[in-house]
C-alpha cells in the first residue's frame, strides 16, 4: 500500500514537472478540448500557443521576438458571428534609442473554434486597430487603446 501512495505521489510530480513550462492555461473550449500557451526553448519563437483534443496536441502557433521576447497579456473567450473564438494578447517591450522608440507593442489574435477545430481567424490579427504602440516615437505620443479583455471585446463587438 505504501508503495502505490509512493508511486502516485512520484507520478504527480513529473506531470507538475512536465507542465512547468505552461504559460497560461489550459483553458477549456468544452469537454473534449483545452488550449494552453507554452514556453519553447526556441530563440526565436519562445511563446507557442498548443490545441489539445480527445489527447491529441495541435501547435497552432508560435510567438515570435520582436524587439523583445513576447508576453502573454490576456487570454479570453468570445463569440463572433455566433462562432466561439479564442482572443490573445501578446505584448513585446519596444527600446529603440536610435529610432528614439520606447514603450510596449501589442498584437491581438484570434483564432475561431468550429467543428472541433481551432484555425487563425486573419480578419482579427490583420483588425487595423487591434495593433499597435502604447509609447514614444520620435517624440510623438501613442496611445492603444485595446490593452485588456474588456477592452478588446467591445472593439471586436463594435466592429465584427
Amino acid at each position: 500500500m505504501r508503495s502505490i501512495f509512493i508511486i502516485s505521489l512520484l507520478m504527480c510530480s513529473l506531470y507538475a514537472f512536465a507542465q512547468n513550462d505552461i504559460m497560461q492555461g489550459p483553458f477549456k473550449l468544452d469537454n473534449e478540448s483545452s488550449i494552453y500557451i507554452k514556453s519553447e526553448n526556441n530563440f526565436y519563437f519562445p511563446l507557442t500557443l498548443y490545441f489539445e483534443v480527445k489527447g491529441r496536441v495541435y501547435k497552432i502557433e508560435s510567438y515570435e521576438v520582436n524587439g523583445a521576447k513576447p508576453h502573454v497579456e490576456t487570454v479570453f473567450f468570445t463569440k463572433i458571428n455566433n462562432v466561439k473564438n479564442v482572443i490573445v494578447l501578446i505584448s513585446w517591450q519596444q527600446r529603440h534609442f536610435a529610432e528614439r522608440i520606447n514603450g510596449t507593442f501589442y498584437q491581438v489574435y484570434g483564432y475561431d473554434y468550429l467543428h472541433g477545430k481551432l484555425i487563425k481567424n486573419f480578419i482579427i490579427k490583420n483588425g487595423q486597430n487591434l495593433n499597435g504602440l502604447d509609447g514614444e516615437i520620435d517624440g510623438e505620443e501613442l496611445h492603444f487603446k485595446y490593452e485588456n479583455a474588456g477592452e478588446i471585446r467591445e472593439c471586436i463587438k463594435s466592429a465584427y
